[in-house]
């Protein structure tokens, strides 16, 4: 058969590939267990269609020509995993451009991914954290090659059988100084992994993947996606202004998981100090404690006032003897004289940081322009 058709099991692509298994599929193509004639082994085979499209002529357009959005984006993920040399990062072996979209053929890795491993149950914090700093070594090599990953999530990263996680899926990773690639209408990633940051159009930091990876550890340990709604517009808007639950089944996960899912991404740690607080988990110790500095302090809104302020009426003295809470203090849920941390953090996901930049905005706006 041509590159670019649909495959069925049983089909040779290229002359050389004959599909073996369907191992999964997503919106934008299959990936199939294929062998290797000329070489005599298995590989997988990534067979990349467009999104359905109502437009006719949006979807012919996205599947046609040498510059079709589809194509680009198969050449510029096998472009951004040529750059890589990683452990844990999935090795791409050829490219078969042939036909109207083409394939990619890659590792096979023999295992499940994160998504299938989660359907029996929740991971421990330890096991979590240990993954997570391998999906982090993965995503600090692609970081230091300008590449952002972008749609870092569960069904993204791979298991080998020996357990090491493998992150796969670079179609919409973000090369620097490489166009945008999106269709008429179409959301490019998962809008309840992605930063919030992303969703309003800043694409050039870094800590969008690094809140995409807490959130997938949340999920790996809590057993539920907390931002997830009905739909993808409702996802999105949860994405934006939603709190995020407090972590209660992460253990010594949870401080980690509070710091990185903060909506300011210059409040969140670099990959350097979350490492450092992966490897205390995993490592079954304590997480390092993380504090922004004072130069990260979130914006206040037009309404919010000054810490300190006095409102009017009140006892001067009442401020002046109340100490400002340093930036990442995480007040009493239980008032004067309850135990500290009782409650859910105001520092923590969706908490306090995010809350002066909601003062004065129109989500909705913003919602609407992503739309």
């Amino acid at each position: 058969m041509s590159g670019g058709g649909r495959g069925r099991r049983g089909d040779v692509v290229d002359g050389r590939f004959e599909l073996l298994e369907r191992l999964g599929a997503g919106g934008m193509g299959t990936v199939w267990r294929a062998r290797d004639a000329a070489l005599d082994r298995e590989v997988a085979l990534k067979e990349v269609r467009p999104p359905v499209d109502p437009d006719p002529d949006a979807a012919r357009e996205a599947r046609e020509g040498s510059g079709g959005a589809v194509r680009e984006r198969v050449l510029r993920e096998a472009r951004a995993l040529a750059r890589l040399s990683h452990p844990h990062v999935v090795t791409i072996h050829h490219i078969v451009d042939e036909g109207p979209c083409p394939w990619l053929v890659m590792e096979l890795v023999r295992g499940p991914s994160l998504e299938q491993r989660l359907a029996r149950g929740p991971l421990e914090p330890r096991e979590a954290a240990r993954l997570g700093r391998e999906v982090l070594a993965a995503l600090r090599t692609a970081h230091a090659a300008g590449i952002h990953h972008r749609d870092v999530k569960p069904g993204n990263v791979l298991l080998r059988e020996d357990g090491s996680a493998v992150l796969t899926d670079f179609g919409i990773a973000a090369l620097q100084g490489s166009a945008t690639v999106t269709a008429t209408g179409e959301f490019l990633g998962s809008p309840e992994f992605i930063a919030p940051e992303r969703v309003r159009g800043v694409e050039d930091d870094p800590a969008g993947d690094l809140w995409s990876l807490g959130m997938t550890l949340y999920v790996s340990t809590e057993g539920h996606s907390p931002l997830r709604r009905g739909t993808t517009l409702a996802t999105i808007a949860a994405v934006l202004d939603d709190p995020v639950p407090p972590p209660v089944r992460s253990g010594a996960l949870g401080p980690v998981l509070e710091a990185v899912l903060v909506r300011d991404p210059a409040d969140r740690p670099s990959a350097d100090v979350l490492e450092r607080m992966l490897a205390g988990v995993a490592e079954g110790r304590a997480a390092t404690p993380y504090l922004p500095t004072e130069t990260s302090m979130p914006v206040r809104g037009p309404s919010a006032e000054p810490p300190g302020t006095v409102p009017p009426g009140a006892d001067p003295s009442a401020a002046a003897s109340s100490p400002t809470p340093r930036p990442g203090a995480v007040p009493s849920a239980a008032g004067p004289g309850g135990p500290a941390g009782a409650g859910p953090s105001a520092a923590g996901p969706g908490g306090a940081r995010g809350a002066g930049r909601r003062r004065g905005r129109a989500p909705l706006v913003a919602v609407g322009a992503v739309v």
